[in-house]
């Protein structure tokens, strides 16, 4: 938590910079890096943004659950005594420790993903503008196509 902090408080101080700014799309990417659906709620995706935020919440409670079992399952492969038991506990630690890594990966992929799309809406944010610019008309057999600059 204190290294989201850190980044978004040196993401402030950098935008303040009067020589550099950032472009729209860099912003919003920028933002999706540092908090889950911060892009999105750039763009004004609110919708998408509670996706991400969601789906991020949840691979992080999951890993702090996989992480919390692993250990205990650790501690208790430590203080036993039996052999039996002491393999079949670190079986499950193992066992959590996979579903941890895959946990982190997921989370890895789901913030690309949202820096990616974050960056893709604030490149399409002239869309419809642009769109509205270009007429097309039929005329009998004819096809009139006129670009208003």
């Amino acid at each position: 938590m204190k290294r989201y902090l850190l980044i978004l408080l040196i993401l402030l101080a950098m935008s303040s910079l009067p020589a550099w700014e950032l472009s729209r799309p860099a912003k919003a990417g920028a933002l999706s890096a540092v908090l889950p659906g911060g892009g999105q709620i750039y763009n004004k995706q609110f919708v998408k943004a509670g996706l991400v935020i969601g789906i991020q919440g949840f691979l992080i409670g999951s890993a702090i659950h996989h992480d919390n079992k692993r250990d205990d399952y650790r501690s208790l492969a430590s203080s036993t005594s039996d052999p039996f038991d002491q393999q079949y506990y670190d079986i499950l630690a193992k066992d959590y420790s996979d579903k941890l890594r895959s946990d982190f990966w997921w989370m890895g992929i789901t913030a690309a993903l949202s820096v990616i799309d974050a960056w893709v809406d604030a490149h399409l944010v002239d869309f419809d503008r642009e769109r509205d610019r270009i007429h097309m008309k039929f005329d009998g057999e004819q096809i009139i196509l006129s670009l208003e600059f």
